[in-house]
């Protein structure tokens, strides 16, 4: 589990703590009689519950695996909620049985709830997604359903229902306490009802599920959307949660490719975190979906992930597969044997072409193509003004990486000391902080690291939490005097701008040897573990020693400058498609020749 220091997992481990406090509460007001704490216990169980649903899943899910999910949480409120009742009252059995009717009637309706909601997910299982694509006159589906219960504070779905026992719960201590026994039954009353509520609501759920169109007849709509569309460029994509920016890097250049392209994106919870496209897409799930979206007009594939899963579409003939990469750095990644699948490999300027040709992973020179750098385009060059006082700082580190090997990353080891010594140095300096989208995702202790780090800067009047945005890290690059970042493709990006930086060295590797394995730390001091951050930045702003090193290698890794970025990347891929147009029609020739 992440530290605590998360504020999500803060809430929802103080929630865990809050229910478990108030089963002991609880337990100890029905034995000895003490209606007061019962509703103390009352309190807590539902504040708790509230922490739970608002905080990070991942708690709630650890205590369902132990037995403690939100069913039998509430069974266990419901059922002290009756001890106490039990051995205060003493009721007659003729009371005793509506009561626990009514209770039982909770995990009952739970039950029934989660039968109907399973039904309707697997008869709407197996619909392929998608956006800005005119199926027959819709631009989005498949069709979006309301969810069935309605959204109480942070409670959805089956925990709305859940806390329907709220009226019988506290009825009961309110009896414990003296009331009469017509609160009770009014209680009792209120829940039944609130639960009939939630399951009218799911059964008229179903009577709209059962007059939708079948999964076949949904996609075979879509599938000829899609051939009358005719895409001539595709954009794969695949990726975890969480990594959704390594295909929004791209978005701005590939709205200026003038042929029409389609993005064919493999995972739905990408949708949540896609910036704003005119772009068509559509979510193919499995390869097979891949194979059934796929038409004779494509000419070009472009890939911005080396991932598994882009098999799938490689193994598809007739089309021209490049990949464009998400980044244009020094790590380990950049010059993947991986790569050497593709028809041709788009990269920003020589110093990748060097990489790839030196390191020995069979990537020939032919596959590489110089782009440039579209997503810098609206990064400033600096100017010859002198730096207006206090300087700004930008903290742009990179995550751990998936292995020990490729792990560049300072947040865990200098992070939490690096950003405290620019907070307080004297003179002042102005610190942005925009950390990799994927920090933390491999190591707990870069995750509490960020948590940290997040917290001071955001606490502090010195500081700025550089908010996600399609053009985030480049405002900051623009917003800045000096850069203090990880050996990665930031680095070589900011080298566009012509201003100072400072590399960090979180494994104390040799001077030396880091400049000759990573180019891009010869334009910057380079920081390890114990050193002073704000002598380097102080001598980055005054003196500025790496200048004439940086114009080199900015040309280096950027190719030349291009007063078009954008339009530059979009003639390339009109050049890739002129280019697969010969093996396209060749493949289609063939295919038509094949026998059956």
């Amino acid at each position: 589990m992440q530290s605590l220091r998360d504020p999500a997992v803060r809430t929802a481990a103080l929630g865990a703590l809050g229910w478990f406090v108030a089963v002991g509460l609880a337990v100890v007001a029905a034995v000895l009689g003490l209606p007061w704490l019962g509703f103390v216990a009352v309190a807590l169980f539902y504040a708790g519950e509230a922490a739970l649903a608002a905080g990070d899943p991942r708690v709630d899910l650890w205590l369902g695996e132990r037995e403690m999910a939100p069913l039998q949480r509430a069974m266990l409120r419901d059922a002290v909620s009756v001890l106490a009742w039990l051995l205060t009252v003493e009721p007659a059995i003729r009371l005793v049985v509506p009561v626990v009717v009514t209770v039982l009637a909770v995990p009952a309706a739970h039950l029934g709830y989660r039968v109907l909601t399973a039904h309707h997910a697997s008869v709407r299982r197996g619909r392929l997604a998608w956006q800005r694509l005119d199926v027959e006159g819709e631009l989005e589906g498949p069709l979006r359903l309301p969810p069935i219960l309605p959204v109480v504070g942070p409670f959805s779905g089956r925990l709305v229902l859940l806390l329907c026992d709220v009226f019988v719960v506290v009825g009961l201590w309110a009896v414990v306490a003296g009331a009469g026994s017509v609160v009770l039954a009014v209680g009792a009353a209120l829940t039944l009802l609130a639960l009939a509520a939630c399951i009218l609501a799911g059964v008229r759920r179903s009577a709209v599920v059962r007059h939708l169109p079948s999964a076949t007849e949904d996609n075979e709509r879509l599938r000829r959307a899609v051939e009358d569309f005719a895409p001539e460029v595709v954009v794969y994509f695949s990726g975890p949660i969480g990594t959704t920016y390594q295909l929004n890097v791209w978005l701005e250049a590939l709205e200026r490719v003038r042929r029409r392209t389609l993005l064919v994106v493999r995972e739905r919870h990408h949708l949540d975190d896609l910036l704003p496209t005119t772009l068509p897409l559509v979510i193919a799930p499995s390869a097979v979906h891949v194979e059934f979206v796929h038409t004779d007009s494509v000419l070009v594939a472009l890939y911005p992930t080396t991932v598994i899963r882009n098999n799938h579409m490689i193994r598809l003939p007739g089309v021209r597969h490049v990949f464009i990469n998400h980044g244009d750095g020094d790590k380990a990644v950049t010059y993947s044997p991986l790569h050497r699948v593709f028809d041709e490999i788009w990269v920003a300027g020589r110093a990748a072409c060097d990489r790839y040709l030196t390191k020995g992973e069979g990537v020939r020179l032919d596959q590489l193509v110089v782009v440039g750098r579209p997503q810098l385009a609206h990064v400033g060059l600096r100017s010859g003004a002198p730096v207006e006082q206090p300087p700004t700082v930008l903290y742009a580190p990179t995550w751990e990486g998936n292995f020990d090997d490729v792990d560049y990353s300072s947040v865990a080891s200098m992070g939490v000391g690096l950003v405290r010594e620019l907070l307080r140095a004297e003179p002042p300096v102005r610190v942005l902080f925009k950390p990799h989208p994927a920090t933390g995702n491999r190591r707990s202790d870069a995750a509490g690291a960020l948590a940290e780090v997040t917290e001071m800067v955001r606490r502090s009047p010195r500081g700025t939490l550089v908010a996600p945005g399609p053009d985030a890290l480049y405002d900051a690059f623009n917003a800045c005097d000096v850069l203090v970042a990880d050996v990665s493709s930031v680095v070589a990006d900011f080298l566009a701008s012509r201003k100072p930086y400072v590399v960090t060295n979180p494994r104390r590797r040799d001077t030396a040897a880091m400049q000759r394995d990573f180019p891009s730390t010869s334009g910057g001091p380079v920081l390890s573990p114990g050193d002073r951050v704000v002598d380097l930045v102080r001598e980055a702003v005054t003196t500025d020693p790496y200048r004439e090193r940086r114009e080199r290698l900015a040309e280096y890794f950027l190719g030349e400058p291009s007063p078009d970025p954008i339009g530059r990347f979009a003639d390339e891929v009109e050049a890739a498609c002129l280019r697969a147009a010969e093996r396209h029609d060749h493949v289609l020739e063939t295919n038509r020749e094949a026998p059956r």
